[in-house]
C-alpha cells in the first residue's frame, strides 16, 4: 500500500509538472516573418477552414451522384396476423345449396413475406450530365478556397505592415517624448533660474503632453491591429507574436519594381478561374435541361417468396415458402410537358448568357484594376524615396533646433515648428512605406 501510494504521488507530480510545461510553453512568444505568418493563416484561418468543408460536400455530392447510378438493391419483410379474416359471400350453387349465399373465409390467420430487389439504371442523358455537373461543382469548391488563402494571405499581409508601421511610428514618437522631455527638464531650470520666459517653458510642456496622447493613441491602434493578426492567425488573443521582419526589409523582399515590371496572366487570376467555373457550370445546366427531352432506361428484378400458416411456424423446415420472381426494362419517354421543359431550358440558356456577359465584365475590370495598382504602386514608390530623404532632412533640422534652443539660439516656437515639421515627415514616411507595400502584395495577389 505504502508503495501504491508513492507510485500514485509521483504520478501526479509528473502531470502537473506536464500541464504546467505546457501552460508555459503556450505562454512563450511566437516569433514570426510575413511568409511564416501567411502560411500558418493559410492553415488556421476561419473562411479556409470552411472552404475545405465545402470542398468534402462537394466531394461526397459526387459520390452520392455516382451512386444513383449504380445498382440498387433493397430488401424486405413483412409478417401479417389476420386477427378477424375477411368474410366473402358465395352463391350456394357452388355447394349444391341453390338459392343461399354461403359466408366463406379465404386466407390463414398468419402470413409472411420476403423479398429482394435490384434497379440498374441504364441510360439517363440527366445522369451523365448530373455527374459532369457535380465534377465541375467541385473543381469550383477548390478554386473558391484557393481565393480565400489567397485572400487571407493578403489580409494577414495588410495586418502585418499596420502593426510595423505602427510600431515603427511608436518608436518615433517615443524619441521626439525624451528630447522633448530633456528639453523642458532644462528649461525648467533655466526658468526657476529667471533667464527664460515662461511662454517658453509652457510650450515645451504642451509638446509633452501632445506627444503623450499621440503615443496613447497609437498604442490603442497596436492593440487593436495586434488583436486582428491573432484573430486571423488562429492564435488566442493574449498570444505574443513577435514580427522579425521591418518594413524596409519587407519592401526589399516583395521587390516592387520587378512586380511592376511582371505582365498581367488573366488565366493564373483566381477570379477570372473561378468566373470560368461559373461559366462552366451553366452550360451544364443548359446541358442537363435538354437532356430532359431524351428517354431514360433502367432495368429492375424482383423475388418474393411467401408462406401462410394457420399455425405460427414459419420456422418449421416442412412448412412451404412460395416464390415469385420477375425482371423486365422501363423506358419513359418524355412526349408532351405544356411548355414547362421549354422554359427551363430557355432559361439555362439565359443564365449562360449572364455568365458571358459577367466575365467579358470581368476581364476588362480585372485589366483596368492591375494597370491601376501597377500605376498606384510607381507613385508610391517616388513618393517613398521622396520623404525617406524629407525624413532624414526633417530629423537633422529638428536635432539641431534642439541643441540651438539649449545655447539660447532659438525659440520654443522655432523648436515647436521643426518638432512638427519631424513628426509630420516621420508620419508621411511610414504612410508612404505602408502604402507601397499594401500596393505590391494587392498587385501579387492578381497574379
Amino acid at each position: 500500500m505504502k508503495r501504491t501510494a508513492i507510485f500514485s504521488i509521483i504520478f501526479a507530480l509528473l502531470t502537473a509538472f506536464s500541464l504546467m510545461s505546457q501552460h508555459t510553453l503556450a505562454q512563450q512568444p511566437i516569433s514570426l516573418s510575413l511568409k511564416q505568418a501567411q502560411e500558418i493563416a493559410a492553415e488556421n484561418a476561419y473562411n479556409v477552414r470552411l472552404a475545405e468543408t465545402d470542398i468534402e460536400t462537394a466531394r461526397q455530392q459526387v459520390k452520392e451522384l455516382t451512386a444513383t447510378g449504380l445498382p440498387q438493391v433493397n430488401g424486405s419483410i413483412g409478417y401479417n396476423d389476420n386477427i378477424g379474416l375477411p368474410v366473402q359471400l358465395v352463391p350456394g350453387d357452388f355447394f349444391g345449396q341453390p338459392g343461399q349465399d354461403i359466408e366463406v373465409q379465404f386466407g390463414t390467420k398468419y402470413s409472411a413475406n420476403a423479398g429482394l430487389s435490384v434497379n440498374q439504371l441504364l441510360f439517363s442523358g440527366s445522369y451523365l450530365v448530373g455527374l459532369q455537373a457535380a465534377n465541375a461543382f467541385l473543381e469550383k469548391s477548390r478554386e473558391d478556397k484557393a481565393k480565400s488563402v489567397i485572400d487571407i494571405r493578403k489580409t494577414v499581409a495588410e495586418v502585418y505592415f499596420l502593426v510595423l508601421a505602427t510600431e515603427e511610428g511608436i518608436s518615433i514618437i517615443d524619441s521626439s517624448l525624451d528630447i522633448t522631455r530633456k528639453l523642458a527638464e532644462e528649461t525648467r531650470i533655466t526658468y526657476d533660474n529667471g533667464m527664460v520666459e515662461e511662454t517658453d517653458f509652457d510650450q515645451l510642456n504642451l509638446m509633452v503632453s501632445n506627444l503623450e496622447v499621440s503615443k496613447s493613441n497609437s498604442l490603442n491602434m497596436l492593440k487593436i491591429a495586434r488583436s486582428y493578426l491573432n484573430f486571423h492567425l488562429g492564435y488566442p488573443e493574449n498570444t505574443e507574436v513577435i514580427l522579425t521582419q521591418d518594413i524596409a526589409s519587407l519592401i526589399e523582399e516583395l521587390k516592387p519594381l520587378a512586380l511592376i515590371e511582371e505582365n498581367f496572366d488573366l488565366f493564373s487570376n483566381i477570379d477570372y478561374r473561378i468566373m470560368k467555373r461559373q461559366q462552366e457550370l451553366a452550360a451544364l445546366q443548359l446541358k442537363q435541361q435538354k437532356s430532359l427531352y431524351l428517354p431514360s432506361l433502367s432495368a429492375f428484378l424482383n423475388y418474393q417468396t411467401q408462406a401462410q400458416r394457420a399455425n405460427w411456424d414459419f420456422f418449421d423446415s416442412k412448412g412451404k415458402w412460395y416464390s415469385s420472381s420477375v425482371w423486365g426494362v422501363n423506358m419513359s419517354i418524355p412526349i408532351f410537358s405544356s411548355g414547362e421543359r421549354r422554359a427551363k431550358v430557355n432559361q439555362s440558356r439565359a443564365q449562360v448568357e449572364k455568365t458571358i456577359i459577367a466575365g467579358e465584365q470581368l476581364e476588362r475590370g480585372l485589366k483596368i484594376q492591375y494597370k491601376t495598382t501597377a500605376d498606384e504602386l510607381k507613385d508610391a514608390l517616388l513618393t517613398y524615396g521622396t520623404s525617406n530623404q524629407n525624413k532624414e532632412l526633417s530629423e537633422k533640422i529638428f536635432r539641431r533646433t534642439g541643441i540651438k534652443y539649449q545655447e539660447g539660439i532659438s525659440g520654443s516656437l522655432d523648436l515647436l515648428n521643426t518638432q512638427r515639421q519631424y513628426l509630420d515627415s516621420q508620419s508621411q514616411y511610414i504612410n508612404a512605406a505602408l502604402n507601397v507595400l499594401n500596393k505590391s502584395i494587392a498587385l501579387q495577389s492578381m497574379n
